[in-house]
Formats: C-alpha cells, structure tokens, sequence
C-alpha cells in the first residue's frame, strides 16, 4: 500500500472515532441548544446514522447539510428534495430544514454562528461570487426574514466529498472551538462547491437582493474596468446579460455601457490629476483605441477636455 493510500485510509478510521454520532432527533436537539448554550464556540457537527427519525436542523445557524452515504428527503422551505451521497444543501439561519434518510444513511449536519464568519474569512472565496454573495446575505439584517438555500448533488468521487469530511474531521478535533485550520478546510470545501460544473447546482431559492448584488457588480466592474465587458459580468454572476443590464439600469439609472463610462472617467479625472501621464496614455490604459470618442464623451459629461481638466486642476493646487 502506497503512502497516498495509507493516509486515506487513516484519515477514515480517525473519522470514525470521532464523538459526533447521533441516532435519534432528541440527541441533535440537545446537542445543538449545548452549541448554541456556548458561547466559546461557533461551529458545530454532528453525523445521523442508523435512525429512523425525521431530525429537524434547528434554525438560528448558517447549515450546511451533506449526505454522506445513502439517501435522504430534504424538506426546506416547503420544497422536498430527495438528495443520495453526495447531495449538499445550504441554508441561512432561517430556512426551514428537516431530513428523513434511510436507516443505513449517513448525513453530516454542519452549524455557523453567524460570529464565526469573519470579514477576512468571507474575504477568502470573494472570487466564488454565488457563494459569498450567499453567506454575505445570510449575514444581512435587511434579509432576517427570508429563507433561502441551495441545493447541490455531487459524486461520492468528487473533491467535495473529501473537503467535507476534512471540515468534520477538524470541527470535532477541536472539540467544535474554533482555528485557522478549521477555517481553513471550510474555505476549501466553499471554493470547491463554486468551482463545481454549474448543472451541481439542482436547486435554490428564488429570492434575488438586488441591492447587495449591485454593490458587488460594481465593485467587480471597478476591479476588471480596463477591460470589462457585460457577457463576463454576466458570466461571473450567473445571470442573462439582459437580467443584469436590466438590473443595473433599475438600480443605478444607468445602462452597463453607462455605468463603464462614469467609472471611466472617474479613473481618469484621478489620473489627470494626480499623475504625469499623457492623456493619450491615460486614454489607452482605460481600454479606448479611439481617443476621440472618449474624449468627446468626457467633454458631454466634464464639460472640459482631459487636457482642460488638468490645467483646472493644477491651478486650484496653486491657489
């Protein structure tokens, strides 16, 4: 047996030894009020297995629920869901959630304080925008009132698989307090989730916060502005184009090419004052080949050319 194979199969025995094993749903009630009694901890697991009970995952946590082995009827929000191993479902603190799985199931029910979700542990799967767009909105007041989940079906085979029991496995090491590692195997079960082929996803809910959402287009347009385009924007966020110009222009009062040129002309009034480039250069490094439409567009909105927009400048830092 190889060394690969031998950690693995350490990995799985270590796992088994592990005191988060429940059989009914009075044992996951009284578990789960000890969590929440506690306030040192903010994660918590626990494993279904050999039960016949319908459990109820308590609200008032961020939950995600896997199955391990077998299969499962999901209830959350009123939608049932029959999920077999591999299937992954993500609730906010207040969707709803039961399970009834086969007796010979194995389900893993993950618990998030809303404490543990740190803005520099959110800031790690920015890139993932589904997903961090989720837990962001979980965390929001505006959308306490709001159930929302989703709902995912992946192979045993998968990554997926392994990151969750890698987060079971350092949750409960560490008697459910909280560290780097553990944050750090939950960051990798969240990115491989996102980078999944897209037909993983099954299910969600059909809650859309528009507000929340625009602010995180347009920090993503700031970021990519030299070279943005609304099919990447699109791309990125998991809408139609016409969805998110749409949604754009209902929240800002502009189109996307609107919203593009503003922000454009924002980095170039900087530029203008406050380095030596030439305004040709300036012109390039925003992504214009045609200097003229640019400046004649700066001239509609400025009502000065670039070049008169410096001199302005200076002469007030002369004053």
């Amino acid at each position: 047996m190889d060394v690969t194979v031998t950690q693995y199969t350490d990995f799985y025995r270590f796992l088994k030894t592990l005191d988060c094993y429940l059989a009914d749903n009075d044992k996951m009630i009284d578990e789960v009020r000890r969590f929440t009694e506690n306030p040192q901890r903010e994660i918590a697991a626990f494993v279904t297995k050999k039960t016949g009970d319908q459990i109820t995952v308590p609200t008032g946590f961020v939950r995600i629920l896997y199955v391990l082995k077998g299969s499962a009827v999901v209830r959350t929000e009123d939608v049932a869901t029959t999920l077999t191993t591999g299937g992954l479902i993500i609730t906010n603190a207040v969707a709803d959630l039961s399970y009834g799985a086969e007796f010979d199931s194995e389900v893993i029910a993950f618990y998030f304080k809303s404490s543990y979700f740190t803005e520099s542990l959110l800031g790690q799967f920015f890139e993932e925008p589904l997903l961090y767009r989720f837990f962001i909105e979980a965390l929001s007041d505006e959308f306490s009132g709001i159930g929302r989940y989703l709902i995912y079906d992946f192979a045993e085979v998968t990554d997926v698989h392994f990151y969750a029991l890698l987060l079971l496995k350092q949750i409960v090491k560490m008697a459910y307090f909280n560290n780097k590692v553990t944050k750090s195997a939950f960051v990798l079960l969240i990115v491989e989730i996102s980078q999944a082929a897209p037909e993983r996803l099954v299910a969600k809910d059909t809650f859309v916060s528009n507000g929340q959402l625009t602010e995180e287009i347009l920090a993503y347009i700031d970021a990519r502005l030299e070279q943005v385009t609304l099919a990447e924007v699109a791309q990125k966020f998991h809408f139609h184009p016409n969805y998110l110009s749409n949604l754009l222009k209902e929240k800002t009062g502009q189109s996307f090419t609107e919203v593009v040129l503003f922000r454009k002309i924002e980095r170039c009034k900087s530029y203008l004052a406050q380095t030596e480039l030439t305004v040709q250069t300036i012109v390039e490094r925003l992504g214009y080949k045609d200097k003229a439409f640019f400046y004649k567009r700066f001239k509609q909105i400025e009502g000065v050319t670039p070049s008169q927009y410096r001199k302005n400048e200076r002469k007030k830092l002369n004053v």
